[in-house]
């Protein structure tokens, strides 16, 4: 097949770039970026250090100490207020961080607790990264809180991966002078080069939560793009190895489900019990092979659900860790869309089209069955990083009833398929790399596969201040019936492409972006696209200041335009304009606004759901502001209203969001979001319960209110139980019904015309949902967690315009409670082999 040889072309193409690629002339003077890299000197230990929040004279002080660390917000570039000194040792098992932060006033040391890896708090923080193949652009970062609460976070080429987790030590003591911390990352928990004499870059983040100053140890240019690259040196690392890297997380499961809608005489009570396995082993120092086998996502969190009226998918976030965590290569192109594995079965919705006489749908699943998923990730010395990604899920079986008989029968909702992403990923000088990625899904039972071949690369000049960056897909689906034929298509090929200039540093930018997708470009089998056929151009320019002026600490100001077409045939779209303005005040609170205009009509092909038909919409504009008050207070809010405006058939909406949030104290913070809006007047496609009208739209009015209620109450750097709480309720009242002229304009149906328009129904929806979780860490890697879900979905077609009686309803309605108690047990190859052993 065509993807088979382009794949293995690049291969090669890119294996040989990288080989032929000398290495550095060493004696080649360093450009003046690497001259402001400060060096630090790491020592040997013969002794490993004890964490406990004490820095032992005669281990620490045997190596000279990183300081003078620098402003990186606010007042960048001038010296941080608090003294810090950083001492960084090493052994054969792992390197060891210990940090005396200095306070002048040490009883305001703010100390909030927080859940792991929940970043930033209202609490004094100290991290260390470590680009351990000195490439200035992936990193490692280990972070701990005045609490005691750890962060670890994975950076590659200017993305983070707060997912990434890894198994380190660390420690926490306040004292008289300011507070001390201590770490041990074992070489386990990181990847480096096989080589004797290490050089890495390192860097070190102090936080002095009270006066929301950020410092680093190597100065960090906030008018400069990239983080990584501006990092410092840590030298004298000599003869360590990476260890055999193999850690096994078992895991049981328990779960008692209850539903309270009608069961059709089955037990409204459903029990399992679950157990699987999660394995990660070091295959070379730069590759780690992960598998999950019998995966078990049961206690993930509730997708938000809505009311979705457009023509397009609605697109939900990615909660199961295996496929958040470690994934930053294969999500690069934006080609993996990670829900499609273990989404709805393929042919759910076809089951009730195939019921004969006397026959009702018994079982239906929602979700297909994940057998295993494995993932091979890593970057070699040159640079070179390669990604392989399989997962397979199972025959899924819709259960149908003859009434009459009591005999089932079986059918097909989803094949049995296999999911594969394969990516390499080249890094080149100064945030440049080329990223090669393929996607493919192969289906049994003869249903069709789809392949996607894409390139991306990005070149950025030796000033960092302009760069070009540029990608192109291929996509290919085979044997699949499209719409209007009767036989499948042998190949089904579809384009993409994009090309971007952009100044990247400095006060003033600007991007100038050209983006084209073919009307037969498809990549929805493994990734996400709302629609094709498309062209698109746009540019955009901003002036940011980042020091303080006026009474701003910054000031953020940028213009854009944009204009689109129909790839096929080349028709006009749509041309819009936008305003916004970011800024920042010296009390810490922060305020923004947008304002937007769309000048001429829009053709919107995709509404009408019957292509080429299109709907004209009307000029409109639109702006909103909001504001967001200093974190640091134990009340504060964020806050936004925006309107939109459309003349011609008198469209508006109006929308506010209010959210407090309010720290109790250190352990326990609730946070209280409320948004609304009122659509006046919307406008689109309504489909005919009947059948009997095609390109019918409907003028409605949409009111949509969303109350969320998150809290946590954290014990202490181990244990916390959170509160996810959320209401969303949703109405869509028709005024009057339309049809949709060949011409793109509407024509509104008198009753002779359909005296039966009451057949279009109006929609009350709600979903709510609950999800409170107990976790205990209660070993590094292990952790027990006990979790109750509640979840309500409901539709009605009679509008409520009450609240409480709306809620009312909606908590009377069928509900489904879950409850479930997990435990993961970790398992470290090294340490069980030391215990047998001893």
């Amino acid at each position: 097949m065509l993807h088979k040889y382009l794949t293995v072309a690049l291969i090669l193409t890119l294996f040989s770039a990288t080989a032929a690629t000398p290495d550095k002339d060493k004696s080649k003077a360093p450009d003046a970026a690497e001259l402001k890299r400060k060096t630090t000197i790491v020592t040997r230990v013969a002794k490993a250090p004890v964490l406990d929040g004490y820095l032992e004279p005669e281990i620490w002080q045997t190596v000279a100490p990183a300081t003078n660390f620098v402003r990186y917000d606010p007042h960048n570039g001038q010296p941080s207020s608090q003294h810090s000194e950083v001492y960084f040792l090493y052994d054969n098992e792992a390197v060891y961080i210990g940090a005396n932060l200095y306070d002048t006033a040490p009883d305001s040391i703010l100390t909030q607790y927080g859940s792991r890896d929940s970043g930033e708090n209202n609490s004094d923080m100290f991290a260390v990264y470590l680009d351990t193949y000195n490439d200035k652009q992936n990193a490692f970062a280990f972070m701990v809180s005045a609490a005691g609460v750890q962060t670890d976070i994975k950076f590659s080429q200017g993305r983070e991966d707060w997912n990434w987790d890894a198994v380190w030590a660390s420690q926490v003591k306040k004292t008289t002078q300011g507070w001390v911390v201590e770490m041990k990352i074992p070489y386990s928990a990181i990847r480096f080069p096989e080589t004797q004499v290490q050089t890495w870059g390192v860097n070190f983040m102090r936080v002095v939560r009270r006066s929301r100053e950020k410092s680093y140890w190597n100065h960090v240019n906030n008018a400069v793009e990239g983080f990584v690259s501006q990092e410092g040196r840590a030298i004298g690392i000599e003869g360590i190895k990476s260890p055999v890297r193999l850690q096994f997380t078992p895991y049981v499961s328990g779960y008692l489900n209850h539903y309270s809608g009608d069961t059709k005489g089955k037990n409204p009570f459903n029990r399992s019990v679950n157990g699987g396995m999660d394995v990660k082993y070091g295959i070379n120092d730069a590759f780690t092979l992960d598998v999950t086998l019998v995966p078990d996502f049961g206690q993930t969190q509730s997708d938000n659900q809505v009311l979705n009226l457009s023509p397009f998918e609605v697109k939900f976030g990615e909660n199961r860790q295996f496929f958040t965590e470690g994934t930053e290569l294969f999500n690069k192109a934006g080609l993996f869309y990670s829900r499609r594995i273990g989404g709805t079965p393929m042919l759910r919705g076809s089951v009730s089209g195939s019921l004969e006489e006397n026959e009702t749908i018994e079982e239906n699943p929602t979700i297909s069955g994940l057998l295993n998923a494995t993932k091979v990730s890593g970057r070699t010395r040159k640079g070179l990083g390669v990604g392989l990604f399989n997962a397979i899920t199972r025959n899924m079986f819709a259960k149908i009833k003859n009434n009459e008989t009591g005999e089932t029968r079986e059918v097909l909702t989803d094949p049995f398929t296999n999911y594969n992403v394969f990516v390499l990923d080249q890094t080149l000088p100064r945030n440049s790399f080329i990223t090669f990625t393929n996607t493919n899904v192969s289906r049994s039972k003869g249903y069709y596969d789809a392949n996607v071949t894409g390139l991306k690369v990005r070149f950025a000049d030796k000033t960092n201040n302009y760069a070009i960056s540029a990608g192109g897909n291929l996509s290919q689906i085979y044997n699949k019936i499209l719409r209007g034929d009767s036989i499948p298509t042998a190949v089904h090929l579809g384009h993409q492409y994009s090309v971007n200039f952009s100044k990247v540093s400095g006060n003033l930018r600007f991007g100038l972006n050209h983006h084209v997708e073919s009307d037969t470009y498809e990549i929805n089998d493994m990734g996400y696209l709302s629609n094709n056929n498309e062209i698109s151009n746009s540019a955009s320019i901003s002036y940011n200041f980042y020091q303080p002026v006026w009474k701003f600490l910054s000031w953020n100001n940028s213009l854009s335009v944009s204009h689109s077409m129909l790839y096929a045939p080349r028709e006009f779209v749509s041309t819009s304009m936008g305003l916004s303005s970011n800024v920042r005040f010296r009390n810490f609170m922060s305020a923004y606004g947008n304002v937007g205009i769309r000048p001429g009509n829009a053709y919107d092909y995709f509404e009408a759901r019957q292509f080429p038909q299109v709907f004209i919409k009307p000029p409109a504009f639109d702006f909103n502001f909001g504001f967001s008050t200093d974190y640091r207070k134990r009340l504060a809010f964020d806050a936004s209203v925006g309107h939109w405006q459309s003349n011609r058939y008198n469209q508006s909406d109006w929308w506010g969001s209010l959210s407090p949030r309010f720290r109790v104290n250190d352990k326990l913070l609730l946070v209280n979001g409320n948004s609304y809006s009122i659509n006046k007047h919307s406008i689109g496609h309504i489909s005919d319960p009947l059948g009997l009208a095609t390109g019918v739209f409907a003028n409605r009015d949409i009111k949509t209110l969303t109350t969320t209620l998150s809290g946590a109450y954290i014990f202490n750097e181990r244990t916390g139980l959170t509160l996810n709480m959320r209401h969303y309720w949703s109405t869509a009242e028709n005024n009057w019904l339309y049809y949709l002229q060949q011409n793109g304009t509407l024509s509104r149906i008198t009753p002779e015309q359909d005296p039966n328009q009451a057949r279009y129904k109006n929609i009350n929806y709600n979903a709510f949902n609950i999800d409170l979780m107990y976790s205990w860490r209660f070993a590094p890697g292990s952790e027990l967690m006990v979790m109750w879900k509640n979840e309500i979905r409901d539709e009605r077609k009679e509008i409520e315009r009450k609240y409480i009686d709306n809620l009312s309803k909606t908590l009377q309605s069928p509900q489904n409670n879950n409850f479930s108690v997990k435990l993961l047990y970790y398992i470290d190859y090294i340490a069980l082999k030391n215990v047998l052993s001893a």
